[in-house]
């Protein structure tokens, strides 16, 4: 089956670098609204799951119109914990965000949750949605959520590094995949990134990511294979 991983659209909290997880459940703004437009060329046999966040049901809405949206609460964003809502320069000579720093991203955040627990909620969620998706023998599973549950997905797949896999807003991959019953993935193909549901003029557009030491760096690409545009 076809296997397409898309993060959210452009929220404020985006706009401002933010950090934007489970516990705030932001609307798109107006830009990441106009950037939008259905994907094309939907296969009648295919099947959309999504986060319960809004952001993410507001996307999905746009690119897949009138299409039903199956729920999965175990892809929500990561929990950010004390983190939630604030940025690097809010956050900047905190010690508890300096340790988190300092461990790469990977430590616990207080009161929230590390990558290593966040990636294993969001496979317990992926097996539920391959098991469906085989089930139904769907032949294209479309998945909205967030960027952190992208990383965690494909750095998963690929046997990758998780921050290999940040991608802008409206943006995704599509991959070649195989489960069995239990939603088990058996193999898996080649990626290419998916560009679908953003309109002609935004598909190169990168906006400065933040990275793990808290630097603001531009998105590169880090795809193989040609770029999925439907």
């Amino acid at each position: 089956m076809k296997f397409y991983l898309i993060r959210h659209s452009i929220t404020q909290d985006n706009v401002e670098r933010k950090f934007s997880g489970c516990r705030t459940d932001m609307p798109l703004i107006q830009e990441g609204i106009d950037i939008l437009q259905p994907v094309r060329d939907v296969p009648q046999n295919s099947i959309l799951f999504v986060s319960p966040m809004l952001r993410a049901r507001q996307t999905a809405e746009i690119m897949f119109p009138g299409k039903e949206q199956i729920v999965v609460n175990e892809i929500m964003e990561m929990d950010f914990g004390i983190f939630e809502a604030k940025n690097h320069s809010m956050l900047d000579g905190d010690p508890d965000y300096q340790a988190w720093l300092d461990s790469g991203g990977l430590a616990i955040i207080p009161g929230g949750e590390s990558i290593g627990i966040f990636r294993e909620r969001v496979l317990r969620g992926l097996k539920k949605i391959l098991a469906e998706a085989v089930r139904e023998e769907r032949e294209a599973v479309y998945t909205v959520a967030h960027g952190g549950t992208l990383m965690a997905v494909m750095s998963f797949v690929t046997g990758r590094d998780y921050f290999d896999f940040n991608v802008p807003n409206g943006m995704g991959y599509v991959i070649e995949l195989e489960a069995d019953d239990a939603g088990n993935i058996t193999s898996a193909g080649s990626y290419d990134r998916f560009c679908g549901g953003l309109r002609d003029g935004y598909r190169d557009w990168r906006p400065p990511q933040y990275t793990p030491s808290g630097e603001m760096d531009r998105q590169s690409d880090s795809f193989s294979g040609q770029e999925a545009s439907r």
